[in-house]
């Protein structure tokens, strides 16, 4: 894998975003460091990537800009990935794991190898992202910057962290990598849920605590931000989420008193 292929499969996100200078500046940043795959949720225009200031602003990187995609949510954005980097100066007391620029770079680029698809989630100009959106994440970025006067412009933000991939990237292809023996390698290695699968996870279970009255949902108190950080930090399998859904669907089922035909049989001759 050289250094290009890995960038180009890390993907940059962008939620809400209002104004198509920052989208088309956002792709020259891209572009510059090597990253191409663009994902834009619920932009303020649906076309704002083809509007006329986004392609100016672009500079040369028009191509990133028609290959993006507009998605309707986040979770459908994040459907393929496997990690999720939510980039905010606004900490959060139950938020997920802190790290920095470089930090979040070096762990995205080495999981590549293992079939690990990492995404970097950036908010709206105004407003950043939500408690909410950062909790759909499984990681959160900080950069360090001056406390009296914190606010990047969205495409400085993009390009800082472009730049530390493309730093980590350089750095990990700089010495020749041992290659691992075919024979040997675990062709049954197993495979990380989607960043979409373990929010869906999240809602199953959060509708299991409510069927059982573990969960008010008018008063959820913090149980409901516990609860993403414990997915978020879990990272979790496949297997280990499709095993956790049928488990909550047997709690619901039983907590609502639906009964399976040989359990009906079963009540009837006793």
């Amino acid at each position: 894998m050289t250094p290009v292929d890995s960038l180009e499969s890390i993907s940059i996100v962008l939620v809400k975003t209002s104004h198509p200078g920052n989208v088309g500046s956002v792709a020259r940043a891209m572009k510059t460091m090597g990253l191409c795959d663009l994902r834009l949720v619920q932009p303020k225009h649906a076309a704002i990537a083809a509007d006329p200031e986004a392609i100016a602003l672009a500079s040369g990187a028009a191509d990133v800009l028609a290959n993006s995609q507009v998605y309707a949510s986040l979770p459908e954005a994040l459907a393929d990935c496997q990690r999720a980097y939510a980039l905010s100066a606004r900490l959060r007391e139950l938020g997920p794991a802190l790290q920095s620029p470089a930090q979040a770079a070096q762990e995205a680029l080495s999981a590549l190898p293992d079939g690990v698809r990492s995404a970097f989630v950036f908010g709206a100009e105004r407003t950043g992202l939500s408690n909410e959106e950062v909790q759909r994440c499984n990681r959160q970025v900080y950069i360090p910057s001056n406390p009296a006067y914190n606010s990047l412009n969205l495409s400085q933000a993009v390009q800082i962290v472009c730049y530390a991939l493309r730093v980590a990237s350089e750095a990990a292809h700089a010495v020749p990598l041992a290659v691992p023996n075919p024979e040997k390698r675990d062709v049954h290695a197993p495979r990380l849920a989607s960043v979409k699968a373990v929010d869906d996870l999240q809602a199953h279970w959060l509708e299991a605590m409510e069927a059982v009255d573990f969960l008010n949902p008018s008063k959820p108190k913090k149980l409901v931000q516990r609860l993403a950080r414990l997915l978020g930090k879990a990272q979790l399998e496949q297997e280990e989420v499709d095993m956790l859904r049928g488990f909550f669907s047997d709690v619901i089922r039983v907590a609502q008193g639906r009964l399976y035909p040989h359990e009906q049989n079963k009540r009837k001759a006793d």
